[in-house]
């Protein structure tokens, strides 16, 4: 059955209409066929174009991921909504069975550093206006990413998860983060993650870090920033005003 993974995800590149890049520009990454790992959205015209490297939350078996399919946790509305907008966006996926668990963080990290690599390399990138989005398991990640590098332009954090011991870290070292910061998280996220961003933005005023926070009250829950319309929910005018004003 895993089998079926990289063919169903390659499908929902085509049916969501946002472009697989050519063989050449693999550098790490499957880009094309059976074993298809990235979805990527050029905006139209010439670059350079600022980007958004999106990391997405977890998902580890063949339910889970119909389910991000479906929900559009692998990025795909947003990614179009990105590029319409302007941004290149990119979204790799991790591995669905063996990269899931809290000892497997380090290796996510890996990933996503190397993804962010890619996309700056790319000829229509803007290195200079590179910014990490990511989600759950991948908002943890991408504050984890924003301490590895400081060569980012901004990060935007939506209901990061609180695994152990990586967040706790994570949020020990926030003094030495110098990246701005968009953290978004539903007030009734089931999963408990508004205690992970009141600690989180806690950490970072306290340091007087450049940090927006957003709590929204008006429902949606954990999936609020990743369900099938997401590139149309009502925080997409937050997060591209952010964009615009951190990467234009």
């Amino acid at each position: 059955m895993s089998s079926l993974l990289p063919i169903i995800f390659l499908a929902l590149l085509v049916a969501q209409g946002c472009v697989i890049p050519s063989p050449q520009d693999r550098r790490g990454f499957v880009v094309d066929g059976e074993q298809a790992n990235a979805l990527l959205c050029r905006p139209e015209g010439k670059g350079p174009f600022p980007a958004v490297v999106y990391s997405h939350g977890r998902a580890t078996d063949l339910q889970a991921f119909e389910r991000a399919r479906a929900g559009g946790l692998i990025g795909g509305p947003l990614c179009q909504r990105l590029a319409a907008d302007g941004f290149l966006a990119f979204a790799p996926t991790r591995d669905f069975y063996w990269r899931d668990g809290p000892v497997n963080i380090p290796i996510n990290l890996a990933e996503l550093l190397q993804a962010i690599d890619y996309v700056m390399s790319l000829p229509d990138v803007d290195p200079d206006r590179v910014a990490v989005m990511g989600h759950s398991r991948g908002g943890l990640l991408t504050l984890m990413a924003g301490l590895e590098r400081n060569d980012l332009k901004a990060l935007i954090i939506t209901a990061p998860a609180e695994i152990r011991p990586y967040f706790s870290q994570a949020v020990a070292r926030i003094a030495s983060l110098n990246t701005p910061l968009l953290l978004l998280v539903a007030v009734d996220d089931e999963r408990g993650r508004l205690g992970a961003v009141n600690l989180l933005d806690h950490a970072l005023k306290k340091h007087g870090k450049d940090v927006r926070t957003i709590r929204y009250d008006q429902g949606g829950g954990h999936y609020l920033f990743s369900s099938r319309t997401s590139g149309d929910a009502y925080w997409w005018e937050e997060l591209r005003a952010f964009l615009h004003e951190k990467l234009r």
